[in-house]
């Protein structure tokens, strides 16, 4: 029976991964600052220990684990380029939280997972850091063993890498790092992608409560944020543009902004030259987020966790075709640091922000994603999220939804670690 134990633990992606895989195990703890994340947590799971604090917790305590998972937040790592090894470059940040367990506890395997912005902070300096500190000191990294530049390195058998949800059977645009490491030298390979047999469409509630309805004031805004922005002299044109049924990732913040392929020419000469670059891929009909990534058909863009009564993203289901509408004005108007991407009719969700910007209009009324759809959008089931929603508003379960590790991912990480 595994030894599990979690941090930043959430809503509980791993356990409930663990479960969907009939995994034997052992909770052993679970550890989350937020309470009304803790108060879902508990509704779903139920751990020997639930510590509220990683900064405070007497490592010690805590029995060896099988396995650790932590979705560590990103905080700014300070470089300051002399290499001494994590108790001097990592203090401060909860990144040194994690790797002071891992040193304690030992786990036989680890992990992480992050934003892929972890990757390329301070030129990827940060995370060179980070992997040199846990796979220094006799570990391996990707397969290879390098020469220590630390003191005091982990000494495990590290591997990584970028994995996006919608590879793995949930038609959602998130891409995160995660990181793998073994105590004991393995082999280890990260799962296959494989190609979605659901749309965002197929996740969408049937009967929906009013309340998630915009109002007819919504609405006229709406209109009147159109007009206002429809070509006048701004460099970019209201043109939807059919395509694939894709929503953006489920996010904590309102960092992406999406753009897509119903501007074909602007006034922005370096969003010209991006076009032109992806030109061939936006001919087949695919879009680029901010990131410049070129998103793929059938899966939703970022679902963020800022929740509250505008609606600044839209997305518009007709009989048959699903229209997104973007009307946040950073991400519209070019003079307002936008990329003057305002709308398409391919059924791509753009990003779930705190306002709870994704909405859906049948018959010409618009309403927002509900929270059970967000929460089927990371991999958890109906029945799960009706426990949670007993001791949750909807803010605090689209917040949830938007900060938690998607489902599937980590049950394909598990089958490759456990049952290969």
């Amino acid at each position: 029976m595994l030894k599990v134990g979690t941090d930043f633990s959430g809503i509980g992606s791993p356990e409930a991964a663990l479960r969907r895989l009939n995994l034997p195990h052992k909770n052993v703890f679970a550890c989350e600052i937020d309470k009304f994340a803790k108060q879902s947590y508990l509704e779903l799971n139920d751990p020997d220990t639930f510590y509220e604090d990683i900064t405070t917790r007497n490592h010690s305590e805590v029995e060896q684990l099988d396995l650790y998972v932590a979705g560590f937040p990103c905080q700014a790592f300070s470089y300051a380029g002399k290499r001494k090894g994590f108790a001097d470059e990592t203090r401060g940040t909860l990144f040194f939280d994690v790797a002071e367990f891992i040193r304690v506890n030992q786990p036989n395997c680890f992990i992480l997972e992050n934003v892929r912005g972890l990757v390329s902070h301070d030129k990827g300096r940060t995370f060179q850091t980070i992997t040199d500190i846990l796979s220094n000191g006799g570990g391996s990294l990707n397969g290879q063993v390098g020469l220590d530049t630390i003191d005091n390195g982990l000494g495990y058998h590290v591997y990584y890498k970028i994995l996006n949800t919608k590879n793995f059977g949930i038609p959602q645009n998130r891409e995160r790092i995660f990181i793998v490491g073994f105590k004991n030298w393995r082999e280890f390979r990260f799962p296959k992608e494989f190609p979605l047999d659901i749309t965002l469409k197929d996740l969408l509630e049937d009967d929906v409560n009013e309340k998630y309805y915009l109002s007819q004031k919504m609405i006229d805004g709406f209109n009147r944020h159109k007009e206002r922005h429809e070509d006048k002299g701004t460099g970019f044109k209201w043109q939807p543009k059919s395509g694939d049924d894709i929503a953006n990732c489920l996010r904590a913040n309102a960092a992406l902004c999406p753009t897509d392929n119903t501007i074909i020419e602007t006034n922005n000469k370096r969003l010209n030259q991006n076009l032109d670059k992806h030109k061939d891929k936006l001919e087949k009909g695919d879009f680029m987020d901010s990131y410049n990534q070129t998103i793929h058909k059938d899966v939703t863009p970022t679902i963020t966790t800022r929740i509250n009564a505008s609606s600044n993203y839209h997305i518009f289901e007709g009989n048959s075709d699903v229209v997104i509408h973007n009307l946040h004005p950073r991400c519209g108007d070019p003079k307002k640091g936008g990329t003057g991407h305002l709308s398409k009719t391919d059924g791509i969700a753009y990003c779930l922000d705190a306002a709870n910007s994704i909405a859906v209009e049948r018959e010409q009324k618009i309403r927002r994603l509900t929270p059970l759809e967000t929460w089927r959008l990371q991999g958890f089931t109906d029945k799960e999220f009706w426990k949670a929603q007993k001791v949750n508003s909807d803010t605090q379960l689209y917040k949830q939804a938007g900060n938690t590790i998607t489902v599937n991912v980590m049950v394909e990480l598990f089958k490759k670690i456990y049952l290969k």
